[in-house]
């Protein structure tokens, strides 16, 4: 569907003509790249892009898996000559574009229309090597065996050669959360311009070449840091865009909910303590026992750890009163003032030595801004905002979120409308994040007089609601009146695939459910050789299911068993092409795996990327509701309801349709790919699953485990290349 707000009958303009002319059939990318050919939902996407990027305004498209998005945005982008920002949801996928899709289109559009744009990558700050803070951590460990040492002498070296900085380069390190927080810099502990590395830094070098380029690719959590003012001077790469482009946008809510928001953890008091005391150490030793107030601080966090000891791991745990939910409240309070009484000594020590070095300085900042969010997360949240914790094996984390983002966003998204807003965003831009800070007033900044403001902004994704209007994404993010566009995909589902729900295991309320589940796929899984992906709506699952293949894969070497956590996530799917590659011929190493099969939890509903043969089946244990005691689930059914709204219908249904499309997504990646996909919840089969059942792709369903056993054998006996009929 299309608005009239993008006309699809005028005459198509210059930049529609030369995207047509790389995206038809017989055009340029279908001569330079073997798999390429033409779709017709990619060109309407493209023309839709390209109007956008011409005329100004707001575009949404749902583009379903395989029409081929990724090209549709960067041929219209690239071709248009204007500053574009892409922002993805995550490293990874900056990644791909960077390396692998943005170079494939240069090289056609060098040649075809001599049309060459510099692009830069850019991350997180934590992505980056410090060099000061190396070197405080380096100062005195010469001679020292430790490990640790001899990590931090490797990182040296590598710093001798690197010219990112970018710590994701050390892959003959074990790079962990320790060992990467003494080598990269925070937006709290960064000296800016006062630093005495600051003309090497990797930091500001990086920002330097993005703000030089024509096209920059950021994720999402830098994007709303940048919006949110948390990233120092990256903000100002949006000032001077014109077009903004955001893949796997159906997270942006998420993210910028977290972004928009205040958060505090024992970690980072910790990490404070560490700095605090190796700064007092190395530039004023003997002024203070600097060793004791940073104990203090240690100590209070560990406090704070200590009373929410009983609370369950990795899970959100509401704070709606004075103490969080199953905490007690006077332990909670005492340890909540130990933390405000150890950061205001560390403030009346540093007031003492702030002018020796600017160390001192920031560390003073640091302290007062941990306070202030205390205070804040100290008062009840009002109603449109939410507060609760979380704990992890060595951290709590204490939050408060926005249970909407539209009201703060909308602002960005209709920045310069008029003349007026236009003047505004200028002065806006001229006093970005840049000049917040005096000591970072060396950095050269860009040409600001013919500045043009944000005029388009692009969101798309293969998932973004579950009618034409997609409101379930442009509601939450104050998009209502964005041009919508909705295309399915290309593939023909009924002959790729087939979907089978077991209704033969318990319910999926009964605790044997996972273990059950698991001992019935385990003979698919083997007589498939691996191929498969099993996803679960929770780590205790996940955890069951994985134990269980464990045991009935011990005797096959042939399949290797991949569990999130346990695998680099980076290597996961490497790790099923490379035993599919191998899995051939008389000859093949019968010793080596042939297929892979993986369990995993959050991380791999979306952006798991696997075609071909490699990937065959894909399982998931249930319906993937919302956790109703989540306290953000609570407080924003609680907020639906005032406002009318059920929050089951509203809320919960339709996050469980996206969720679990986003999950059937990873089985069919291309035309030749086929497959089955099970869903282990009868649910899937009567009232409100009925209607999830429609929100899948149009797949063949299996209706007995006879027509299942017979599809699992169809699939050991053909390729992607000769998928069975429907």
């Amino acid at each position: 569907m299309l608005s009239d707000s993008i006309p699809t009958t005028e005459a198509p303009s210059a930049l529609a003509t030369e995207v047509h002319a790389l995206l038809d059939q017989g055009g340029a990318l279908e001569q330079a790249l073997p798999h390429f050919q033409r779709r017709t939902e990619q060109l309407e996407m493209a023309d839709a892009v390209a109007r956008t990027v011409e005329q100004g305004g707001r575009l949404v498209v749902e583009a379903g898996t395989g029409v081929g998005k990724t090209f549709a945005y960067l041929v219209p982008a690239l071709l248009s000559g204007k500053r574009i920002v892409i922002s993805t949801a995550t490293k990874n996928l900056q990644e791909q574009l960077v390396h692998r899709d943005i170079p494939k289109l240069q090289e056609v559009l060098a040649k075809k229309v001599a049309v060459y744009r510099r692009v830069a990558l850019l991350k997180g700050r934590a992505n980056y090597l410090c060099l000061h803070r190396l070197d405080m951590a380096t100062a005195d460990q010469a001679g020292d065996p430790s490990p640790n040492a001899l990590r931090l002498h490797g990182v040296r070296e590598w710093a001798k050669s690197t010219r990112s900085g970018d710590v994701s380069e050390i892959v003959a390190l074990e790079m962990d959360a320790h060992l990467q927080a003494q080598i990269t810099s925070t937006r709290d502990n960064c000296l800016g311009g006062k630093c005495p590395q600051f003309t090497s830094c990797h930091v500001y070098r990086a920002r330097r070449t993005a703000l030089a380029a024509d096209v920059v690719v950021v994720n999402h959590h830098l994007f709303f840091a940048d919006l949110a003012g948390l990233s120092g001077g990256e903000s100002e790469l949006l000032s001077h865009a014109q077009v903004v482009i955001f893949d796997e946008a159906h997270s942006l809510n998420a993210v910028g909910q977290q972004a928009l928001g205040r958060q505090f953890s024992t970690r980072r008091l910790s990490a404070f303590a560490q700095d605090l005391q190796q700064t007092g150490e190395a530039e004023a030793q003997g002024w203070r026992d600097w060793s004791s107030v940073a104990m203090e601080l240690i100590g209070a966090a560990r406090q704070l750890t200590a009373c929410t000891a009983q609370l369950p791991v990795h899970a959100r745990t509401p704070w709606e009163d004075e103490a969080p939910e199953g905490v007690s409240a006077s332990r909670w309070a005492e340890a909540w003032r130990a933390m405000v009484d150890a950061l205001r000594t560390v403030l009346s020590e540093l007031d003492a030595v702030t002018p020796v070095a600017a160390d001192f300085g920031k560390l003073h900042q640091r302290a007062v801004a941990m306070l202030e969010t205390l205070e804040s997360l100290s008062e009840p949240p009002d109603d449109v905002q939410v507060r609760w914790l979380e704990c992890g094996l060595e951290d709590v984390q204490l939050m408060q979120t926005p249970l909407a983002t539209g009201a703060e966003l909308q602002r960005l998204w209709l920045t310069s409308q008029t003349a007026e807003n236009e003047k505004s965003s200028e002065n806006a831009a001229e006093s970005s994040a840049w000049d917040e800070e005096e000591d970072e007033k060396d950095l050269p900044k860009p040409e600001t007089g013919n500045k043009k403001p944000v005029r388009s902004f692009i969101f798309t994704s293969a998932t973004l609601g579950n009618n034409d209007a997609l409101d379930w994404f442009t509601g939450p993010l104050g998009l209502q009146d964005a041009t919508v566009l909705r295309l399915k995909s290309p593939f023909d589902f009924a002959a790729q695939a087939a979907l089978y729900i077991p209704e033969h295991l318990p319910i999926t309320n009964d605790p044997r459910h996972s273990q059950a589940l698991a001992e019935w796929i385990a003979d698919a899984v083997l007589r498939l050789g691996g191929r498969t992906l099993v996803l679960t709506t929770s780590l205790r699952a996940m955890a069951t299911i994985s134990d269980v293949l464990k045991q009935r894969l011990a005797s096959h070497p042939e399949v290797e068993l991949l569990v999130q956590g346990q695998t680099a996530h980076g290597d996961i799917s490497a790790r099923f092409q490379q035993a599919d590659e191998g899995s051939g011929g008389d000859d093949a190493d019968k010793d080596q795996p042939r297929g892979c099969v993986l369990v995993a939890s959050q991380s791999y509903w979306q952006g798991f990327d696997v075609p071909g043969d490699a990937l065959q089946m894909v399982v998931i244990d249930k319906l993937p509701f919302p956790v109703p005691t989540d306290p953000l689930v609570q407080a924003y059914s609680t907020y639906l309801e005032q406002q009318g709204k059920n929050p089951f219908k509203d809320f919960a249904l339709q996050e469980a349709a996206m969720a679990l499309r986003q999950g059937a997504g990873r089985l069919i990646r291309r035309e030749s790919d086929c497959g089955i996909l099970v869903v282990a919840d009868a649910r899937l089969t009567k009232g409100y699953g009925k209607w999830l059942q429609r929100q899948l792709p149009p797949m063949r369903k299996l209706a007995s485990e006879d027509e299942f056993q017979a599809e699992i054998a169809r699939l050991t006996r053909t390729s992607t290349k000769d998928c069975p009929s429907a």
